[in-house]
């Protein structure tokens, strides 16, 4: 499992968990691209760490608010395309992980209270 994960000052990081082949592809996308990693000292807890984060200034939260969006449209539609009427378990499952990873992104992106990103 590979992670991203949002800071806010004072407080621990939310992770954001997910399987290699979804942030492989991740990866390769405008996700990856949006905003530039600095070394930044940022208070957790009572203890103050310098990693190498984005800044999720009003900019590069538009840019990734806009480029979640598009992603869950698009994975929304593949699920519509390919699910058919009676799915097993599994294969629901295998085909709703991407949507419910961008959801979980989306909120953090969307969480004003987060500062920073840190992309593993």
């Amino acid at each position: 499992m590979l992670d991203i994960s949002f800071y806010a000052e004072g407080q621990e990081p939310h992770t954001v968990e997910m399987k290699e082949d979804f942030f492989e592809w991740l990866a390769h996308t405008n996700f990856s691209r949006i905003g530039k990693s600095h070394q930044t000292v940022v208070k957790i807890e009572e203890e103050k760490e310098e990693l190498l984060l984005i800044k999720l200034d009003p900019e590069n939260r538009q840019l990734l608010k806009y480029f979640l969006g598009d992603a869950i449209i698009l994975e929304s539609e593949k699920i519509i395309e390919n699910l058919g009427d009676a799915p097993s378990k599994e294969d629901y499952q295998k085909l709703t992980y991407p949507l419910k990873k961008l959801h979980e992104l989306r909120r953090c992106v969307e969480n004003e209270t987060y500062q920073y990103l840190q992309r593993a």
